[in-house]
């Protein structure tokens, strides 16, 4: 019975959990895990918000250095985790599920090395801690796990790979422990491990999978950080590399340079091992390459170095992200005031720009006005002079923004003259389209030397609730809407507005109005039917353009259909066919026509009863 409850346990446990590790050798020598997780600090304290899983060197907080030994060195690797808590983690992507941060009842740990350097000698589990209760060294935990405690995997194969396991893994550990006993937290070893050291070169000690398994059965998976471990001897060399451009466009080419590559006793490197993580291996002798992607995507790049001695060192990684596109636009210049300014004034340029790739961008957006008369064929041979520049951040969930550039219009060649405003967005690397990172604002705006006073009347709607349809149907409340544009140079302190219908006076407002800017006025007024033409008209003293103070419209107000409704026979029987009759209906406004009739109607009636039919009608207008 117990041997069918193991068999179950180890199917149900196999796939859900994580672990730590770390490396001793005699003659005091220790190899220390690479953080591969952006949340770990540069001073190498562990994080404490999680548990962590890493190389140590016999104390409990060091674990991002690269050691080195020599050939005939015996190292012994310890696999460690700390930080082990009865707490719990909410995941971010569903508050609903919770993942335990310790309460450990088993592990799974896979492990790979490579073998022409570190030659596999012997390893010893600890587990459970009641066998283990003193530190192995190079660890400084104890063992892990209480009892009772069970072993369901504890291979080791350098030359064939063990069944079921992921793939290049050559040591596979496994335990748990039965119903009833009790969880782990705080520190603790997983196993120790010996090597010896048999060739000049790097060997990743890598963590090929790795759980951990929280009480409640072997579903939750405790969360923790996770570091692969290196070593190296002392005179294999190093691989490093970085890449152009940082986010790479389908079918374009990405430069990578291992220039950084080294040996630490001054060898020469020969040979340059490049994996691009889409099937492509290419080895070869310059430090720097090209390599284009057919798809988008996020590839993991390898670098793997030789010296003159024919000593290969550990890879290198790097994440290369490819997308199908890359571009920043000028969507739009608008100038405050939009045409005219007096000189010693100043300008709001609002530029707006749109990232319409797909990746995250930042450029650089500047500002000119034009010091010659603009070449319209080619804007490049004209004269600008520099407003400003700013830089613009423009993420993919946030693919536009706005910029605003102050001009102080003092330093214009000469005034009197019309300007116009040109904005410039710095190309990202393989731009989808140069032409649309400049843009000329529609308009010039004139640098005035003496004030200018002038208001216009930009606009006048009226209608039907504040969508303005027309006609008005009689009985409904008519709306007015006035824009009014201060195209002057000076703030105006008495704007005399007034709105007419067919001559007689609706309404009058008194408004201040700064240089620049628009003020909208609304009124509403039940009208009867009727035609009517509907004036706006804005006035100040002095106003050097009167003929664009007035705008006028034409308003018509209707009357409605009048709907009437006959039916026959007019004593109706239960079952009885009744014929509905809107023939005598007709439209009261002249010169309209009712086109459309539409009935809610029950055609046989089963019921005693009065029963309720409605019509409704469109006319011509389409109301």
């Amino acid at each position: 019975m117990r041997s069918a409850f193991r068999t179950l346990v180890v199917l149900l446990f196999l796939a859900n959990l994580f672990a730590v590790l770390t490396v001793f050798q005699e003659k005091n020598f220790f190899i220390i895990a690479r953080p591969q997780m952006s949340q770990v600090s540069s001073s190498g304290e562990l994080p404490t918000y999680w548990p962590s899983v890493y190389f140590g060197n016999g104390t409990a907080y060091s674990y991002n250095e690269t050691f080195t030994g020599e050939v005939g060195d015996v190292i012994t690797v310890a696999l460690v985790v700390s930080n082990l808590t009865d707490n719990v983690i909410v995941d971010p992507d569903n508050p609903l599920i919770t993942y335990p941060l310790g309460n450990l009842n088993g592990f799974d740990v896979q492990l790979s090395w490579d073998p022409t350097v570190l030659k596999y000698m012997d390893h010893t589990v600890t587990v459970p801690v009641e066998d283990y209760p003193n530190p192995i060294p190079p660890s400084p935990y104890a063992g892990i796990l209480h009892e009772e405690a069970f072993e369901l995997v504890n291979k080791v194969n350098e030359t064939d790979a063990i069944p079921n396991a992921e793939p290049g893994t050559m040591a596979w550990f496994a335990y748990t422990v039965m119903p009833g006993a009790s969880v782990f937290n705080g520190n603790g070893a997983f196993f120790t491990m010996t090597f010896n050291v048999t060739k000049r070169g790097s060997s990743p000690l890598k963590l090929t999978n790795l759980l951990l398994s929280g009480e409640g059965g072997f579903s939750p998976r405790v969360k923790c950080h996770q570091f692969d471990g290196l070593f190296r001897t002392a005179d294999a060399p190093e691989a490093d590399f970085t890449f152009w451009p940082d986010i790479g466009v389908v079918n374009k080419p990405i430069t990578f340079n291992a220039s950084a590559s080294c040996s630490p006793v001054n060898l020469s490197i020969s040979k340059y091992i490049w994996d691009f993580g889409d099937e492509n291996v290419t080895i070869v002798n310059d430090p720097t390459v090209t390599h284009s992607y057919s798809e988008s995507g996020a590839y993991t790049v390898y670098l793997a170095v030789e010296d003159s001695n024919g000593v290969r060192s550990s890879p290198k990684t790097e994440e290369v992200c490819i997308v199908d596109k890359r571009n920043v636009k000028i969507a739009d210049v608008s100038l405050t005031p939009a045409h005219v300014v007096l000189v010693n004034r100043t300008v709001d340029v609002g530029v707006l720009i749109e990232n319409d790739g797909r990746a995250d961008e930042n450029c650089t957006v500047k500002a000119y006005y034009n010091a010659t008369a603009v070449n319209w064929t080619d804007i490049s041979t004209t004269d600008w002079i520099k407003i400003g520049e700013t830089d613009v951040l423009l993420p993919l969930e946030n693919s536009w923004a706005i910029k605003h550039f102050t001009w102080n219009t003092s330093g214009v060649p000469k005034v009197n003259a019309y300007y116009y405003v040109l904005a410039n967005a710095t190309l990202v690397p393989y731009e989808g389209d140069v032409k649309d990172n400049n843009m000329t604002s529609s308009d010039a705006i004139f640098v005035r030397s003496i004030p200018l006073r002038d208001v216009a009347v930009e606009k006048l709607d009226c209608g039907w609730s504040e969508l303005f349809k027309s006609p008005v149907l009689d009985g409904e409340n008519t709306t007015f809407q006035i824009a009014i544009l201060n195209s002057g140079t000076v703030d105006e302190t008495a704007v005399n507005v007034t709105l007419c219908s067919n001559g007689s006076m609706l309404k009058t407002w008194t408004e201040s109005l700064p240089y620049g800017e628009t003020i909208e006025l609304t009124w509403q007024e039940l009208l009867d039917p009727g035609t009517y033409n509907i004036t706006a008209s804005a006035t100040i003293e002095c106003d050097a353009h009167p003929d664009n103070n007035r705008k006028e419209g034409i308003l018509h107000v209707i009357r409605t259909p009048q709907l009437n409704v006959s039916y026959s026979p007019e004593c109706v029987l239960v079952n009885q066919t009744v014929f509905l009759d809107a023939s005598a209906s007709f439209h009261r406004e002249p010169g309209a026509s009712i086109t459309q009739y539409k009935w809610y109607i029950t055609y046989q009636f089963g019921e005693e009863g009065e029963w309720r039919v409605v019509l409704s009608v469109k006319d011509s207008y389409n109301i």
